[in-house]
Parts: C-alpha cells; structure tokens; sequence
C-alpha cells in the first residue's frame, strides 16, 4: 500500500478492544494507516497488550468507549464524524455457553443494536469496504470441510445471532451494493488474550499448581489461528477481497481439547492426570467446524504460518513473563453487557 493511498484511508476498529481487534489496530496504526477504534471498555495495560510500550502515540486520542446495548446512538453519530472509508467489525456480545443463560440480550446486541449500527455505516459516502469478522458457529458442527455457500445450521443463540445479522448483511449487499466481506474464522489465540480463554487459562492454572477442567470428554475438535495470521486475514479482506464477498479462514492443524491440553501439560511440565479434571458439557456444543478454505488460498493467497505448538510457545512466554500479575487476576468470564 502506498503512501497516497494510506493517506487518504481512515480506518475504524468496532470493538477494537477484543483480542483480535487490538491486534489488528495496533498493526494498522504501526504501518503508518489512520486508525480509530471503539469499544465497551477502556485500552488495556502492557501486562495484556505489550504493543502498547511500542506506541508512540496517546491511543486515548482515538479511541473512544461506548457501549453499544446504552449508546448505540452516539456510536452512530461517531461514526458519522469519524467518515471512515474503511471499518473492521469485532463489536457485538461474545461467548457461546453463556448465550443459553440470557438469549435475549445476544440477539439485542448482535441483530437488533447491530443493524442500527449498521444503518449508520450504509449512510456512508466514502465507504470502501465493511469487513466483518464472523463465526463458523453459523454452520453448526459438520465432518465435511464446509465451504462459504454452506447452508447455516446453528445450535446457540450465539449462533443463531450470528447467522441472523450475516443474512442482514448479505441483504444490504445485495439491495445497496453495500461494500461488506465476511471472514469467518476458526478459534483465536495469542499474546493479549483474554485469560479466560481456554489457551491462557489452561496455561494459568498449571504454572499455579490449579486443576483445569475440561468441558464434556474433550473429544471436540478445533482449529486455532494466531494472532498475526488473524491480522493477516483481516488486512487481505480489507485491501484485496472484493465487495460482496465472504471467506473461510481456518488453520490446517485439528486438535482435540484432550490433546489441546496435554500440549499444554508438556509446555508447562506438569501431569495431565493430576492437574485435569472433566466436567458436564455445555449445552448445544459442536463437535467440530471444518473449513474449506481454499477460496481464501487462491484468491486471497492466505494460510497459517504460525503452527499450534510454536504459538503455545509465545503464549506461554507472555504469560510466564507476567506470572505474577496474571496470577492475581480473574481467569473466569465475567458476563458483562
């Protein structure tokens, strides 16, 4: 990208404090691109997000947080000063098990708040591109690597909210020619991620000498993408997907969250017999997503560089280099709306 072009792109993260979105936030603003962000919450300290010693620049100055169930309404007019030709889309109220406890509030956030939102994009005049980052839970689980014209079958409400506001998007592409590309995208890790994950959870516990308990059997397979292959992903969407367009993004290593763990258990040197425990399922939980991701190799040439076990490695270098904070706080997902 040159210089002319970054010139002329403003760039806004919606929930630019999730863990993917202050990952690509912080590698857009440190390429030079005009970036702002919004999110529920305030930025993070370097014990979570180290980039931040690296920056050279006061991130309160465009960064602004709003709360998308309370302020939908000044996001919209923010959004609406700000004029971004570019936006990258993480906003909405994450996590699959709890969605069962209060469904409600995920179809609020994720459909209802989020097609306001993007009413307030769609009245754009310089809008190049929208990129939404999405979930193969719309899919629900399948042994067949599934492609982007896959039909939805989801399981959660999570899902369910998922699936809903894509066919919204779909919708307005197809009604406004409105500039959208969906990525969806196997299971995140890297450094920055939020402790209650089952990556530097699991991590956690055993430098501390706790049990992890895994959900169910553990027999449940996932892929995890890292960090900067996910940043990545989402530049490509940004710059070089066309409008109207949707890719899968998955990594080529399959694991089981029993195998996951004894990754771990090595990476830690503890024993899994002593230090693991089980516990009931999660209600609804797929047994696997599997992706075709071929449309994302030749058109976008992305794929994975970085393998599970060197990624574990980095994360497990974050954490034990802030051993001592880390161990003081929460490891458990507060449900926050």
């Amino acid at each position: 990208m040159d210089e002319i072009s970054k010139n002329s792109m403003k760039i806004l993260i919606l929930g630019s404090g999730s863990f993917a979105g202050q990952a690509i936030f912080y590698d857009l603003i440190s390429k030079g691109y005009d970036v702002y962000g919004i999110n529920r919450s305030k930025p993070r300290n370097v014990y979570f997000w180290e980039w931040l010693k690296l920056l050279n620049k006061d991130i309160n100055k465009f960064w602004f947080s709003l709360n998308i169930n309370e302020e939908p309404e000044k996001i919209a007019e923010l959004i609406k000063s700000i004029n971004p030709t570019h936006v990258v889309d993480f906003m909405g109220q994450g996590m699959v098990a709890p969605s069962w406890k209060d469904p409600v509030l995920w179809y609020n956030t994720n459909f209802s708040k989020k097609t306001f939102i993007l009413e307030a994009l769609r009245s754009l005049k310089n809008l190049e591109k929208y990129v939404r980052a999405g979930t193969p839970e719309v899919f629900g689980s399948s042994n067949e690597r599934l492609n982007e014209n896959a039909q939805f079958n989801p399981s959660t409400p999570y899902a369910v909210s998922h699936a809903a506001i894509d066919f919204h998007i779909r919708c307005l592409g197809r009604n406004y020619n409105f500039p959208y590309s969906i990525g969806r995208f196997s299971n995140f890790y890297g450094e920055g991620q939020q402790l209650y994950r089952v990556i530097p959870k699991a991590i956690l516990c055993f430098l501390n000498k706790k049990k992890f308990i895994i959900d169910g059997n553990g027999e449940s397979l996932r892929s995890f993408i890292y960090s900067t292959d996910i940043v990545n992903a989402i530049e490509k969407l940004l710059f070089e997907a066309k409008p109207c367009t949707e890719y899968n993004f998955s990594s080529n290593q399959e694991v089981s969250i029993i195998q996951l763990i004894k990754v771990i258990c090595q990476e830690t040197k503890v024993d899994f017999q002593k230090y693991v425990s089980f516990g009931p399922e999660r209600p609804g939980k797929d047994l696997i997503y599997r992706l075709n991701c071929e449309k994302a190799l030749n058109q976008l040439e992305w794929k994975n560089k970085v393998n599970l076990n060197n990624g574990i490695k980095k994360v497990y270098e974050w954490i034990y280099t802030h051993l001592d904070y880390f161990s003081k706080q929460s490891w458990d997902y507060i449900h926050k709306c």
